[in-house]
Formats: C-alpha cells, structure tokens, sequence
C-alpha cells in the first residue's frame, strides 16, 4: 500500500470548509445583527450553538460514525453543511438563521470525527504523522481564509454572499469526497454503546481529551478577546485588531506543521505536548505584562499560537494509536471533540468573567496558566500509556 495523498488533500479541503462554517459569524455579525434585527443574546446564540452542539454530541457523532460508516457520515456532514449554509443564506429571521447553525453544527461534528479514520485509511503508517498534521491545519488556516475574505465579501454583495460562496465550496468538496475518497475497510462490526463503553475507559484517551481541553481553552480564549483587548487596552484601531487577530490565527498553521515534522522524527509526543502547553503559559504570562512594550507582548502572542500549535496535530494523530482498535478511531475522536467543544463554550466567559472581577486582563492568567500546567501534566502523563502502545 502507498500513501493516497490525493484523498488526503480532499478531506483536508472537507475540513476547510468545516474550519470556514465555525469561523464565518464573528466577522458577519454586525451585518447580520442589522438585517434581521437580532438582540446581542440572539447574535450570540447564531454563533455559539455550533459550540453547544459539538459539546453535547461529539462523542455520539463519533460512534455513529464507527458504526455505520465513517466514508458515509463525513458524506452527510457535507450535505448538513451544505443544508445550513443555504438556509442561512435565505435566512429572513432569527429562527430560520438559528436553524442554519444547527445544521451546520451536525455537519461540523460528522466531517472531523470521521476524518480520523479516513486519514488512517489513506495512508501508511510512515506518512501518518504527516497528514494527520496537515489535516489539524483545518480550523486555522478555514479560519484564517474565512477572516480574510469576509472584509471584501461585505463591502461588496453583503453578508450573504458568504453564505452562498461557502455553500457552492462545500458542495464541490462532496463530489470529490465521494469521487476520490476511498471507503475503509474496517467499521460496522462494533455496536454503538460498545464503541462508547470500550472508549471512555482508557486512560489514554482521557489525558487526551484533558490535554485539548487545556489547550483549546486558552487559544480560543485569546483569539475571542484579543480585539477587545487591543482596542480598549492599547488603543489600537478596528483594524489593526482584526490583522493582529488573523496573523493569531495563521501562525497556527506552522506550529500544527512542526509537530508533524517532529513526530515523523519520532520526537516523543509527550515531550511536544508538554513543550507546547508550557509555551503557552510563559507567553501569557508575557502578554499580560504591563510593564512590557507593546512590540514584545504582540510578539507573544504570535508565539503563543505557533508554539501552541503543535498540540492539536500531535493529538490528533495520537487518536488512532489510543483508540481499543481501528473500528473505535471515530469514537475516540469524538471524545476529543466533544472535549474541545465544551472548552470553547466554557473557557471564554470565565475568562471574561476574572478580568470584569479582578482587576482587569492581568488578572486572566489565573486561568491560563493553571490550564497550562494541567496541559503539561497530561502531555507527560500520556508517555506512561505510549510505551504500552506501538506509535
């Protein structure tokens, strides 16, 4: 067997789009809230209920994935993404815009606890670490594509357009996926409640899930309040924010690349997922100085999501080496992304809620560097389980 790069590439492309829906209402929402005359509860609701629904279902899109086909389930997350984003699009009130987001959550979920499985499929063990780190690209480089479009799509056909662009990009990802992407030959033996029950209780898995969820907590929480944060606490313009935000976010993407490289290096995933996390906690702490200048503390930043990056791929890849067998991959991964959902929705408003409470941004770092620190732990923890594994 050698290496389908070609399907690769689709289901990296798949998950652009699922990375691009995620990503699509912040930069939208003043627009969408003065056309459909939303409250800032409502907008709020638009834009957090794909969170919600990855937070509740994850682990279950996951085993319904393991199931009944895992080719099968990203093929309906498509066509779930494919459903909301035109019912956005023609979106005329509140209900008919929330419903969208639902849909496009389903979708969501269905396309990135499958893709595990696929990527496993499609390669050899060789190139694994590779494309599993180009596949855990998708959220900031959709993202990133999505920040960098939006700014000319509203200035020029309105909010919709974006709606309506993504969709017809999403519809062109199905022909390809179900075209170029072959479908595993493991899957459908297990039932659902087995693949739940056989999951849950490894070790492995859990310290995972914890090494996510530390992770995602304190990226998410600086890419939702870096704007606010510049804006009111530097004084910069909406502008430089929005560039500042999106460099943020792109500097994810050679961070994810990195960890591929080191793991095809056979650096120990432990000592990357450690790395990262502690990285994280000493560029916090360099952010929220004061006493620093601007230049350094942006600097920081910056560091932080690179050097952070290497955590998403190196969980992502370590999904099917955790995993009870082939047929629990989708499972496993929907444990994470259940994880990484609840951390999103969490995560933010505790931190928002120390820096109202307690003396401002600084203050924040009572949060992150305990979600640092729990991030080294279970990177380190996870060597003790890797050893009883193969790689």
């Amino acid at each position: 067997m050698i290496t389908n790069w070609r399907a690769v590439w689709v289901i990296f492309a798949a998950g652009l789009a699922a990375g691009a829906y995620m990503s699509k209402v912040p930069p939208a929402l003043p627009a969408i809230r003065a056309d459909l005359q939303l409250t800032l509860v409502e907008s709020g609701f638009v834009h957090t209920v794909m969170y919600a629904i990855g937070g509740a279902a994850g682990v279950f899109g996951g085993a319904l994935a393991d199931r009944f086909g895992q080719k099968r389930a990203a093929l309906a997350g498509l066509g779930f993404m494919l459903a909301g984003g035109a019912l956005g699009a023609l979106s005329a009130r509140y209900e008919l815009i929330l419903a969208s987001r639902f849909l496009e959550g389903v979708g969501f979920i269905l396309v990135a606890v499958s893709a595990a499985s696929l990527l496993v499929a499609t390669t050899t063990p060789r190139d694994r670490a590779t494309a599993f780190s180009i596949w855990s690209c998708y959220m900031p480089t959709g993202g990133t594509l999505i920040l960098l479009l939006a700014p000319l799509a509203l200035v020029t056909l309105g909010w919709r357009s974006l709606w309506v662009g993504l969709t017809l990009y999403t519809a062109a990802c199905a022909a390809l996926f179900a075209l170029w992407v072959p479908t595993p030959s493991f899957g459908g033996g297990i039932g659902s409640q087995r693949l739940l029950r056989e999951s849950l209780v490894r070790p492995g898995i859990l310290l995972l899930c914890v090494a996510f969820v530390a992770y995602v907590g304190q990226w998410i929480s600086i890419m939702t309040w870096l704007p606010t944060f510049v804006v009111g606490e530097r004084g910069a313009s909406q502008a430089s924010a929005s560039l500042l935000t999106a460099a943020f976010v792109a500097m994810n993407i050679p961070g994810n690349l990195l960890a591929g490289y080191l793991l095809k290096r056979r650096v120990a995933r432990s000592t990357v997922m450690a790395f990262g996390a502690a990285a994280m906690g000493v560029s916090a702490i360099v952010l929220l100085s004061s006493e620093l200048n601007d230049g350094v503390r942006f600097a920081s930043v910056l560091a932080f999501s690179l050097l952070g990056g290497v955590i998403p791929a190196s969980v992502f890849a370590a999904t099917p080496v955790h995993a009870k067998s082939a047929e629990h991959i989708g499972t496993t991964n929907g444990m994470v992304m259940q994880a990484s959902h609840l951390s999103q929705f969490v995560v933010p408003i505790a931190v928002a809620w120390v820096a109202s409470r307690w003396g401002g941004w600084s203050a924040t770092l009572g949060v992150m560097l305990p979600l640092s620190a729990i991030g080294v732990a279970a990177g380190l923890g996870i060597a003790r389980y890797e050893r009883k594994l193969s790689p």
